[in-house]
């Protein structure tokens, strides 16, 4: 069945080159919205229990979530849970104002919950720390509304990075989703791998690039807008096709192989 959809994911800067202001909240596909800033992805999702968000974006973006979320015509009161992606500062470090706000309960796998918890990372303060209600395991189920979103781990980008699957009605029909936050990532760079990794990350890395292979969704909702017009299709279609999707998780594979075979210390970190 094919989906229709007005909103494309857009290129970060204007033809000068200069950045662009961020974007308004925008409806996606039935009851999910894009409501976050201009260079990281955050969905809000409408279920009949009140509101789930997916991933949280700075801390340093003040009320822009909040904001968004009141543009839409909607109460950020009614926001009941906040699902993160992986502990990193451009996903997770928004959770805490925005839980705040919202009164919303912050769900995140284990392996990364610690990070997000207390704040710290390596001893070194790097977000507001924030009330974690519930530390995921694969294949958890978290409820809400009808709305069903199952973890699926996909470690690599973070020890604890996973995507989201759930399945929400438009007016195309059910629609099949995946919230991957940066599942497909991986930090090819030395100095940030040394930064952001973990001991076993390639090795986390190759199982799961086997594990989003196998993966079935219509709607690819990814952690950046990047991931979208420069991997998979340059208009910013969210409704990517299985083989853009393989381009998109084959070329971050190679580039993983890549830099393994440059550095192979890290195949043993």
């Amino acid at each position: 069945m094919p989906f229709h959809t007005d909103f494309r994911f857009k290129p970060y800067r204007d033809e000068k080159g200069n950045l662009k202001p961020h974007p308004p909240a925008e409806r996606i596909y039935g009851p999910v919205s894009s409501i976050g800033p201009l260079t990281v992805c955050a969905y809000l999702v409408e279920t009949s229990a009140g509101l789930a968000a997916v991933d949280a974006g700075y801390d340093s973006d003040g009320d822009l979530l909040v904001n968004n979320i009141r543009a839409l015509g909607l109460e950020p009161q009614d926001l009941k849970l906040i699902l993160l992606t992986h502990w990193h500062q451009d996903h997770a470090s928004g959770a805490a104002r925005l839980a705040k706000a919202t009164g919303a309960k912050v769900v995140i796998h284990e392996k990364d919950a610690e990070i997000v918890a207390t704040g710290a990372c390596r001893g070194e303060s790097i977000m507001p720390p924030v009330k974690i209600d519930k530390r995921l395991k694969d294949g958890e189920v978290v409820e809400l509304g009808g709305v069903a979103f199952k973890t699926v781990h996909c470690p690599g980008q973070s020890a604890g990075e996973v995507v989201f699957l759930a399945t929400v009605n438009g007016p195309d029909g059910p629609c099949r989703t995946i919230f991957a936050g940066d599942a497909t990532g991986f930090k090819d760079d030395v100095k940030t791998l040394d930064r952001l990794g973990y001991p076993g990350v390639c090795a986390d890395f190759r199982r799961t690039v086997g594990i989003l292979r196998a993966l079935e969704f219509d709607l690819y909702l990814g952690g950046h807008p990047h991931q979208v017009f420069d991997e998979a299709r340059a208009d910013g279609h969210p409704f990517i096709s299985r083989d853009e999707w393989l381009k998109l998780v084959n070329g971050r594979s190679e580039q993983m192989e890549t830099f393994v075979k440059q550095h192979p210390r890290y195949l043993d970190w």
